[in-house]
């Protein structure tokens, strides 16, 4: 985990390009579980589906630490095109192109080829590699039903022109009314309506089966699986299993 994390602070002098906040109306851990789930960018988020920003058929893994506390979303991105795995995509809209696709294209400036990087530090920071846009996403407690998300936008000073202008641009995909994060907020506060109404109610989570290890693809909730292992065990919450 603290590679993933030096791979963005690795000394650099930062430089704020800009802030969002926004409130919630759900519960915290609903927000860490929506970057610790993988597999639900490719139902929900059409824009990431359709131009090929994070998608199942991806090369992608789910990196955790020893105690499943922190986790890391790894992906590379992919072409817009029909196949196998995007044919099972009802989101999937082939016909779609961006009349300016400088908001899509990442340069190459990290080792190694991830185009996405999602990691969750627990308990309420969000380190956020998507193409060329930083942030760090805090998140700030209002009670059991609410919470604030704080976005802090970054590149570093030493940045081109060009590359500060890029990280802006992309900066549109992310946010409150981001072209991509828009979805979330809406779809955790429909998950806090279903869920507030069963308050004595178990949930098991089994897409690819009980483990709590590290995969190298994202069809699976292991990283969901691993933080509420966790949160029971910090929490001192009796549990089965």
């Amino acid at each position: 985990m603290l590679g993933y994390f030096d791979r963005v602070f690795e000394g650099r002098e930062l430089e704020i390009l800009g802030y969002v906040r926004q409130r919630i109306p759900c519960n915290w851990k609903f927000m860490f579980e929506n970057i610790k789930d993988p597999y639900h960018a490719s139902v929900l988020h059409v824009f990431f589906i359709t131009f090929g920003l994070f998608r199942l058929d991806q090369r992608s893994a789910v990196e955790m630490d020893e105690t499943g506390r922190h986790a890391a979303l790894i992906s590379r991105k992919g072409e817009q095109i029909m196949n196998e795995a995007t044919l099972e995509l009802a989101n999937f809209r082939e016909d779609l192109k961006l009349n300016d696709p400088r908001l899509i294209e990442p340069a190459r400036e990290f080792p190694g080829d991830a185009t996405v990087v999602m990691q969750t530090i627990f308990p309420n920071v969000i380190v956020q590699q998507q193409s060329n846009t930083l942030a760090m996403r805090q998140m700030v407690t209002r009670g059991p039903h609410s919470f604030d998300l704080n976005w802090t936008f970054f590149g570093f000073k030493d940045d081109t022109p060009e590359l500060r202008q890029r990280r802006i641009r992309q900066a549109n995909l992310m946010g409150p009314a981001g072209l991509v994060s828009v979805d979330d907020s809406e779809v955790l506060e429909l998950s806090q309506e279903g869920a507030q109404v069963f308050p004595d109610t178990d949930v098991v989570l089994e897409m690819g089966g009980r483990s709590t290890a590290d995969t190298d693809h994202m069809v699976t909730e292991a990283g969901v699986r691993a933080f509420y292992k966790h949160y029971i065990e910090v929490m001192g919450f009796n549990h089965a299993g």
